[in-house]
């Protein structure tokens, strides 16, 4: 399990499988591991799945507390360029897609298409952490209310009701890699910061774009629904796609769904 040396850090990253690099970035303090129960052993058939540990997560050391999504988008790039097997399909989940959307605009040689999972451009919410994210961590503590606010966002109510087992199984594997709260907050706020709205029709590579049918509700100031259509409509040529019933944790609720759909767009693109 490498390491590439960036300014500011040292990015733990993994590779796994042969074929088209496909680098995966996950979403908002999260490591690399969330990829691994769903994601890395079905794409690692086909592709060289490259997953890290972004800034202040996982194995990576960080010497430079700078989560801006710039400046993790520069390492995503020389992860790629580490790797050394050509431009890469970049896939990125919720504050990961952003990052994403800046590997394609700034390091575009990197870059061979994308797949945007519930993600945006901007943020309404400015200016500092929400009152009734940190009213809820002084309240329930820490991990359990992370815990509950992805629960509400990750999944539906009856998948949640007719899952428990698994539900509980996904959320014990997303807080055993929960990192400080420090960092938490210092990803909530970078996401917060991000803006390429206006740079939306410069992403020249092919784009998928996708979201959770069921992600209208949760505690977010914008709904991924929504963002997600701002995406489609600005991205020249992009995709769009709906996986009804499912909430944010697609990924996990319904692998078979989100992975097909991913492998049967880049199939389609002719150019593995």
């Amino acid at each position: 399990m490498p390491f590439v040396a960036v300014p500011g850090a040292e990015i733990h990253y993994s590779v796994t499988g042969s074929g088209p690099p496909l680098l995966m970035i996950a979403g908002t303090a999260c490591d690399g591991t969330y990829w691994s129960r769903f994601q890395v052993p079905d794409f690692a058939k086909d592709f060289t799945v490259i997953t890290f540990d972004q800034r202040g997560t996982g194995k990576t050391i960080t010497h430079i507390k700078d989560y801006a999504t710039n400046r993790l988008a520069a390492d995503c790039a020389t992860i790629i360029a580490a790797v050394g097997r050509g431009p890469a399909f970049v896939m990125g989940h919720s504050m990961g897609g952003r990052v994403a959307q800046l590997v394609a605009l700034d390091h575009g040689e990197h870059v061979k298409a994308l797949v945007l999972a519930s993600t945006g451009s901007s943020f309404k919410a400015k200016g500092g952490i929400a009152a009734k994210t940190c009213q809820g961590i002084i309240e329930m503590g820490y991990e359990p209310y992370v815990r509950k606010h992805s629960t509400t966002i990750g999944f539906s109510t009856e998948f949640v009701a007719q899952n428990p087992i698994l539900v509980s199984g996904i959320m014990d594997e997303m807080m055993a890699t929960l990192p400080p709260v420090e960092v938490y907050f210092a990803h909530i706020l970078s996401r917060q910061d991000h803006e390429t709205t206006g740079r939306l029709p410069f992403i020249s590579c092919p784009t998928l774009v996708l979201v959770g049918g069921d992600e209208t509700h949760g505690t977010s100031d914008t709904t991924h629904v929504e963002s997600s259509r701002v995406l489609s409509r600005g991205i020249p040529g992009s995709q769009f796609n709906v996986i009804e019933g499912h909430g944010h944790f697609y990924s996990h609720s319904a692998p078979e769904i989100f992975n097909g759909l991913v492998r049967n767009w880049i199939s389609s693109l002719k150019m593995t």
